[in-house]
């Protein structure tokens, strides 16, 4: 069963809200849905990978996530590749496609692990409240969502994103773009993020109890409607070298 799950970016990159409802991405990715039968494998070959001579050479960041509740996908793991530009991926694909470092990589995965879903995407709004939040450990909550009048959409996004609810999460925000994942229903997403579990459920609730969210959520059904909810926890992350 495939499904649309991104990882929330701002583990990685940080940012503010973005008030421009035509924002230009400012991250691209690639993103695997992956059932994985020996975890320590696959957790090992991405590390020699990284440590490679080709996996030096990447200026992608990665990360391994652990999925909590994710409903009746069999996935339970995603790989998420992040690019700071189209260019950064054409340049990074060039490098590993053909290496010996990545053929080892994919031989050990096709033992440990099979891909159920996969796609790309774009990330174009981030607010970061917490720039410590970063690595294994911090837990994702992210919605898949199907816009149908995306100018409003995008005006309603700069208005949560740079509401006073969201300035009081305790954690980052992101949202984005999907460009391809096959008949998988679904044209955005939007991420939340917290330092853990715990953190992360009582911020949402707090933020969706919000004056600010009510306010945003009357009339949301006219310009989107939600796919998916999907939790997860970071197990790897990998930044350039």
């Amino acid at each position: 069963m495939k499904r649309l799950l991104f990882v929330c970016l701002a583990t990685i990159f940080s940012g503010t809200a973005l008030a421009d409802s035509h924002a230009e991405p400012t991250l691209y990715g690639q993103y695997y849905a992956i059932v994985v039968s020996d975890p320590e494998a696959v957790v090992a070959a991405m590390t020699k990978y990284r440590n490679s001579p080709t996996g030096q050479k990447l200026t992608s960041t990665v990360a391994l996530n652990a999925n909590i509740a994710n409903g009746r996908d069999q996935a339970t793991h995603t790989v998420t590749v992040f690019y700071p530009s189209a260019a950064a991926m054409t340049a990074d694909m060039a490098t590993s496609m053909g290496s010996s470092d990545r053929a080892a990589l994919t031989e050990t995965l096709n033992n440990a692990a099979t891909v159920e879903a996969e796609n790309v995407f774009t990330q174009t709004h981030t607010r970061t409240n917490d720039e410590s939040i970063v690595g294994p450990g911090s837990a994702n909550m992210l919605f898949g969502l199907t816009v149908f009048d995306a100018e409003r959409y995008s005006k309603e996004l700069d208005k949560i994103l740079n509401s006073d609810a969201a300035a009081a999460f305790p954690g980052n925000m992101s949202s984005g773009t999907v460009v391809a994942m096959g008949e998988v229903p679904g044209t955005h997403w939007v991420a939340f993020q917290a330092k853990d579990m715990g953190t992360l459920l009582s911020g949402v609730e707090a933020f969706m109890s919000s004056k600010d969210f009510a306010e945003y959520a009357e009339d949301a059904s006219e310009f989107r409607r939600v796919e998916g909810r999907y939790i997860s926890q970071n197990v790897l992350t990998q930044a350039p070298q």
